[in-house]
């Protein structure tokens, strides 16, 4: 665990002073993953915009843009991929997407890019570790871009697991028809619902639970709130959808150790060294609990 927090030591310092050219690499890299796990999911679905040509444009555009530029030329490559399926299907799309931008991108900017990621765990098959990561990350506010993050994976999901059952006819009984079929096998889906709420709760729970004042919270936010959580959701969702539990155990067991080791490196603390500290001022008398972080022993020896 040492050899870990020196890596992590080393590479927050090696940030820290190539900062400049360091993040625009890792928007680039991260983009170009997103849209690479996309076309793989998609496979013959995926549109003529997933060339590599394009994926590499759009991945350098991302580069100097704000994280939610990935979530929106990741949407723009299933929308048109959508396009040349059905009109009905990238109709829709396009209006989830609206809705998303207005709704989250009007009002609560900076966080965008967790929809894209939520997507990819889902395809990577480690959708649990996302919430609960991100709950460390970010906070509360992490909730509102996993459950849009989820909506937009279970749509992406409708679209290929019923494309052939598509028509890109203008005709408007069909239309009508492709409509009705794809707002009720969405909108309507139990697994999609419970899994939305619980990665809500999850970031909720473990939210409040890492702020308590308790040895290891940390440590229990994830047991609790992601543990249970998860577990709940394998058996439930056994009970309305054919997904494959080997697949459902292997997700969670890898989220876990994700979790735990995220955790871990950027939140380790010592326990033993807790100290409680009470001051005052003319108004407050002020309770501090410290407790100090990790550090590898040669930092220790240093100090």
């Amino acid at each position: 665990m040492n050899a870990l927090f020196s890596i992590r030591d080393n590479i927050r310092r090696f940030y820290a002073s190539n900062n400049t050219f360091i993040r625009p690499l890792i928007k680039l890299c991260s983009a170009l993953f997103t849209f690479f796990v996309l076309k793989l999911y998609l496979g013959e679905l995926a549109g003529g915009f997933f060339e590599l040509s394009f994926l590499l444009l759009f991945s350098l555009i991302c580069a100097f843009l704000p994280w939610g530029a990935i979530t929106f030329f990741a949407g723009v490559l299933v929308l048109m991929s959508m396009l040349d399926v059905s009109y009905v299907m990238a109709g829709i799309m396009l209006m989830a997407m609206l809705i998303i931008g207005v709704l989250y991108f009007g009002f609560k900017p900076g966080h965008g890019g967790v929809i894209a990621l939520v997507c990819v765990g889902f395809i990577l098959k480690i959708q649990f570790a996302v919430p609960m990561i991100l709950a460390f990350a970010i906070g509360a506010g992490a909730a509102i871009p996993c459950a849009l993050g989820a909506f937009s994976w279970f749509l992406i999901k409708y679209f290929a697991d019923h494309a052939s059952s598509f028509t890109r006819a203008v005709d408007p009984t069909a239309m009508v028809n492709d409509f009705s079929s794809i707002v009720d096998g969405v909108l309507k889906d139990k697994y999609m619902i419970l899994v939305i709420a619980a990665f809500v709760l999850c970031v909720l729970v473990i939210s409040a639970i890492r702020s308590l004042s308790i040895d290891h919270a940390w440590t229990i936010a994830i047991g609790a709130g992601g543990g249970v959580l998860c577990i709940l959701v394998v058996i439930i969702g056994a009970l309305f959808s054919e997904t494959s539990l080997f697949w459902d155990i292997f997700g969670i067991v890898v989220s876990f150790g994700l979790a735990f080791l995220y955790e871990a490196v950027f939140f380790g603390v010592d326990y033993s060294g807790s100290e409680r500290v009470q001051f005052e001022d003319d108004d407050y008398f002020y309770y501090v609990k410290a407790i100090p972080k990790i550090k590898p022993e040669e930092d220790e020896r240093r100090s």
